[in-house]
């Protein structure tokens, strides 16, 4: 459980983390973002995996600290919505792509919706599924920010989606796909798009005011799992590649209301006290590659035929 010490942890950071994250230079090519599907032949967390239509596919996010900084040490904050590609939106006849359950609520105190970290690396079904290990943020009802699966074409509304079919993970409150550039215009509304996202952070290893301890700290800066889901695609019977990455226009962007400054970034913890770095951000997408089964067409045909003759 969240102690009641982390709270005053995070209260009493919020301003001096806004503070260093506005006058710390952002790192370069410092951070990746690695979306990973799990193989059940290779029976391993992968970037690829083959499946046939009405299969489940659990997959994860991960981040990574790739910079030269050496005081870097554990994560501080990212914000980010998965996104997947070539969805089946409008299957009429069969069933729909669709996203696992998620673990509600989502709070940073009492009874959490935080996966642990053992059900991060697991590549098995689980019950429901959300962010995992890191939750210094409510992603709750209340916060506005319950997190949601959004669907965005393909017979449902584009809502300044790319073109195409897509599903994004988000939180209740951000409906519209977030821009990938934000430099005009920028109001409350436009940062809400990013800063309900999905939230994954800490607060420091050690409270710089009280000087307590931080039990739920997670030091580490390599392959730490943020995040788990499970996809479930539709029986469609269509070859098809599944891309799953993160929005750009998702990431946290460093100017507030009125700022042009839309440069975007992550941060880490370079001391105990929650002294942070900002980094730029790479992402790895991962893929899904969706493989009728032979002479399955012929059998949708014929099924097709079928109650198209019940219907007379």
């Amino acid at each position: 459980m969240f102690t009641r010490h982390l709270i005053s942890s995070l209260i009493a950071l919020t301003g001096l983390a806004t503070l260093a994250q506005a006058q710390t230079p952002i790192e370069p090519n410092a951070s990746r973002i690695e979306l990973q599907v799990f193989d059940t032949t290779a029976n391993a967390w992968t970037s690829s995996t083959n499946v046939s239509p009405n299969t489940r596919v659990e997959w994860r996010v991960r981040v990574s600290y790739t910079g030269t900084n050496t005081n870097v040490f554990a994560l501080g904050s990212v914000l980010y919505q998965p996104t997947f590609s070539n969805i089946d939106n409008d299957n009429t006849i069969g069933t729909r792509d669709d996203l696992g359950v998620w673990r509600q609520p989502s709070n940073i105190t009492g009874e959490t919706g935080i996966l642990s970290a053992a059900e991060g690396e697991s590549g098995g079904p689980l019950p429901s599924y959300g962010r995992v290990a890191f939750g210094g943020s409510s992603m709750n009802t209340t916060s506005q920010n319950a997190l949601t699966t959004f669907r965005h074409g393909g017979g449902t509304p584009q809502n300044l989606a790319p073109a195409g079919s897509w599903l994004r993970v988000a939180g209740s409150s951000v409906i519209s796909w977030p821009p990938a550039t934000v430099v005009i215009n920028v109001d409350a509304n436009a940062l809400n798009s990013i800063n309900r996202g999905v939230a994954s952070n800490q607060a420091a290893a050690v409270n710089p005011v009280t000087g307590l301890a931080n039990s739920l700290h997670i030091t580490g800066t390599q392959n730490l799992v943020i995040f788990r889901g499970a996809i479930l695609l539709s029986d469609a019977q269509d070859l098809r590649t599944i891309a799953l990455s993160i929005a750009p226009g998702s990431l946290p962007r460093s100017g507030g209301i009125n700022s042009p400054d839309d440069e975007r970034s992550m941060s880490w913890q370079a001391s105990q006290f929650g002294t942070i770095i900002r980094t730029q951000v790479a992402i790895a997408d991962a893929s899904i590659v969706v493989i009728p089964s032979p002479g399955a067409g012929l059998l949708f045909i014929a099924a097709l035929g079928f109650c198209r003759n019940r219907r007379r």
